[in-house]
């Protein structure tokens, strides 16, 4: 089993989604100060989608849309509200295609945590966009094969329908570039950490020996692509898809700790 060793030592900002809520409060204000000739929903939308960039993460684009009835939001209530970032830069260097947050049934009163019935998060990440920052956290060549390889090189990440293939130059001492190829699966582990899990490996596009395949995954691949198990945030991933150029993530919003962080 190879894994990939990949830090994402600060990927908390993506699991951000849960503060959302706090910008629920906004609402009550927005739609209670609604002037003339300005849609109150949609005043209360805007200003909410100003404060996602801030609360989750910098985007080239955020759009909120707020379900329910304008006399139960006065009230507090929420039937509905649905996030759709592009763009979302979660960590610099590494950029998110679309980020969706939906949270159902929110409840929201003064100087009282903020409560929702349930929550949900979808991601994509595209191939480019993965390629780009694994390639700035390419791992140094450990012995034994310092010995032999001084250095890799020119990631390339290749993504389809249920596998993922990474591309990479290999650099010998003695001057010869060699193309090497990982392929396989992405798993997911305790609904925190994600592994790349590699079926296949090439070196000049001959298949090496399962048993050396194990020696590299001791060397090279022995920590998980993502690791969330130090996040305090509410999530939890589910699922994980591996599509035609991107890899895409679900889960859930665990609402239950949303009354212990909002004291916090």
């Amino acid at each position: 089993m190879l894994r990939m060793p990949i830090e994402y030592h600060r990927s908390v900002a993506l699991w951000r989604a849960a503060t959302f809520f706090a910008a629920v409060l906004v609402l009550a204000v927005a739609i209670a100060v609604g002037g003339c000739g300005i849609n109150p929903r949609r005043l209360a939308e805007k200003r909410v989608e100003a404060q996602l960039p801030r609360l989750i993460a910098p985007a080239k684009r955020y759009r909120v849309t707020l379900l329910g009835r304008h006399e139960r939001m006065l009230q507090g209530k929420v039937k509905a509200a649905r996030i759709v970032g592009e763009e979302v830069e979660i960590q610099p260097g590494l950029v998110l295609r679309e980020l969706i947050v939906e949270l159902e049934e929110i409840e929201y009163r003064q100087n009282a945590p903020l409560k929702a019935k349930s929550g949900s998060f979808h991601a994509v990440l595209s191939d480019e966009a993965l390629q780009g920052y694994l390639r700035e956290l390419l791992p140094p060549v450990r012995s034994p094969w310092s010995l032999v390889v001084s250095r890799l090189d020119n990631l390339r990440v290749r993504s389809r329908a249920g596998e993922i293939r990474l591309l990479i130059d290999v650099h010998t001492r003695l001057g010869v570039k060699l193309s090497g190829e990982l392929g396989g699966q992405l798993r997911l582990k305790e609904n925190k950490q994600v592994w790349f899990e590699a079926s296949e490996v090439k070196v000049v596009g001959i298949s090496v020996p399962e048993k050396v395949r194990e020696l590299l995954a001791e060397l090279f691949l022995n920590r998980p692509l993502i690791d969330l198990s130090g996040v305090k945030a509410p999530v939890r991933i589910e699922r994980i898809a591996i599509g035609d150029g991107m890899l895409m993530f679900d889960g859930a919003v665990l609402v239950e700790k949303l009354a212990e962080l909002m004291q916090g």
